[in-house]
């Protein structure tokens, strides 16, 4: 009977150490913002309301074996002006009724510090993939009262006219970087 304890107690110790942990962005507590030099001198800057995303890790807070999934809407694009929105949203920017979606996928983050990473992945914006580079700094983890939390910082720094996004230049700078801080939540199973 005790070998049949250990057996059991070993079995379930190797399911859970291979169990995919599933983090999902809340987005009431998230939000991702960019900002590209104006007139050589300014910076506008800009929201998007509508996003998505997941962290799936194989051990729960080990963000190096984490694959990363991103999506935003880029129709939920908000700068200063809502004539300026309509700009980013159409045809001459984002075209976002043709490209209606913005995506990040990577796999997996170089650990550089305690709370730095940098994952390589590819980015989709305007009908172009280009493999790009995210800094992610880790902010926390605590347990809820029905999900455990995980706090990221996630920065990108790209040149717009390699996705294609001409538009505006030169008096719209080049170098867009986007910022997200993403709280992800995992809920509870014991409920």
């Amino acid at each position: 009977m005790k070998q049949l304890s250990f057996l059991i107690t070993g079995l379930l110790f190797c399911f859970s150490s291979f169990a995919q942990h599933t983090w999902t962005i809340d987005n009431a507590h998230s939000n991702i913002r960019f900002e590209a030099g104006w007139e050589g001198f300014s910076v506008r800057t800009g929201e998007f309301k509508v996003f998505e995303g997941t962290i799936e890790t194989d051990s729960k807070y080990e963000l190096a074996d984490a694959t990363f999934h991103l999506m935003v809407d880029p129709k939920s694009v908000e700068v200063i002006a809502e004539h300026l929105s309509e700009q980013v949203r159409g045809e001459q920017f984002l075209d976002a009724e043709q490209f209606p979606e913005i995506t990040f996928n990577a796999t997996g983050a170089k650990m550089l510090t305690d709370s730095t990473f940098v994952a390589q992945g590819e980015l989709y914006i305007h009908g172009v993939k280009k493999q790009q580079e995210a800094h992610i700094w880790y902010k926390g983890h605590k347990q809820g009262g029905r999900a455990e939390m995980l706090a990221l910082e996630v920065s990108l720094t790209l040149n717009r006219t390699d996705f294609g996004l001409d538009w505006g230049s030169p008096r719209l700078g080049e170098t867009v970087k986007i910022v997200g801080y993403l709280l992800y939540q995992m809920r509870n199973t014991e409920e």
